[in-house]
C-alpha cells in the first residue's frame, strides 16, 4: 500500500468540499495509484488544506465522460471511500506537515505524488487531530 498527496480543483477553480466517490486525473498517461492505495486530497489555491483521507477501491480507469475540449475533464477516474472527508476550510495547512521537501513545491508539478513515511505519518496525526475537533 502507498500513500498519495492528490491535488483536487486548482487555483483558478478552487472547492469548498469534495464529496463525489471518486477523483480524477487529466494527463494521457495512466496514475500509477492502484487498487488498496490511500490519498490525501489537497485543495490549492487560497485555502492550501489537506481535508480527505481516502482508500482507492480500484485502479484508474479511462473515464468515459472525457471531453478534452470541457475544462476540468479528466481523462481517468478512480473510485475513493472516504476514511476522513472534511470541509476544505477544516482541513489542515499542507505547511503544517512534516517533510524534508517543499510539498507545495512538489505538487505543483503534477497532480500527485507519493509521500515520505515521516509525511503520511504526520499528515494523518494531524488529520485525526482535526477530525476529533469537529
Amino acid at each position: 500500500m502507498r500513500y498519495w498527496l492528490k491535488l483536487i480543483g486548482s487555483a483558478k477553480r478552487p472547492i469548498a468540499e469534495w464529496q463525489k466517490d471518486y477523483v480524477g486525473f487529466r494527463k494521457a498517461n495512466k496514475p500509477s495509484i492502484r487498487a488498496g492505495d490511500r490519498l490525501f486530497l489537497y485543495a490549492p489555491g487560497g485555502s492550501r488544506r489537506i481535508f480527505a483521507l481516502a482508500e482507492a477501491l480500484g485502479d484508474p480507469e479511462l473515464d468515459s465522460s472525457y471531453n478534452p475540449n470541457e475544462e476540468g475533464s479528466c481523462r481517468w477516474r478512480l473510485r475513493v471511500d472516504y476514511e476522513i472527508n472534511l470541509p476544505v476550510d477544516s482541513g489542515i495547512l499542507i505547511d503544517e506537515i512534516v517533510s524534508h521537501r517543499k510539498l507545495t513545491m512538489s505538487i505543483r508539478q503534477a497532480s500527485h505524488i507519493r509521500l515520505h513515511p515521516e509525511e503520511i505519518e504526520s499528515a494523518h496525526r494531524a488529520l485525526d487531530e482535526r477530525r476529533a475537533k469537529q
